[in-house]
């Protein structure tokens, strides 16, 4: 069972990378009506929103089996996850304080996820 909330946040990070990606494609919103439609209308959004409705669903499903104080947080996991996604699809560098931050979730995460 501990590996349904993981599941559902490495949906979830894999959605807010491909919305990142979407906006770079995309570039800046423009709010007007055309903008909006623009937006809405770019493919890779349009997934974006797809995974973050299945993560919603896995997340409903998460709550159904394990009890809310241990599952959410082990969603802290896609603070791990996502940075390590951007270095890998971005390029984006990792800092020392952010790696001694992801090594600290990770430590918490593994306590919290032992429970269960």
């Amino acid at each position: 069972m501990i590996y349904l909330p993981f599941f559902a946040a490495a949906i979830s990070a894999f959605g807010q990378v491909l919305l990142k990606y979407a906006m770079i494609k995309h570039g800046s919103i423009e709010f007007s009506l055309r903008g909006l439609l623009g937006l809405f209308t770019e493919p890779r959004l349009l997934f974006a929103l797809f995974l973050y409705a299945a993560a919603l669903l896995m997340w409903l499903h998460v709550l159904s089996k394990v009890p809310l104080s241990t599952a959410y947080p082990i969603l802290a996991i896609t603070y791990v996850i996502v940075p390590l996604l951007s270095l890998i699809f971005f390029d984006e560098s990792i800092h020392q304080s952010q790696l001694i931050g992801i090594c600290l979730v990770l430590a918490g995460v593994a306590m919290i996820g032992r429970n269960v």
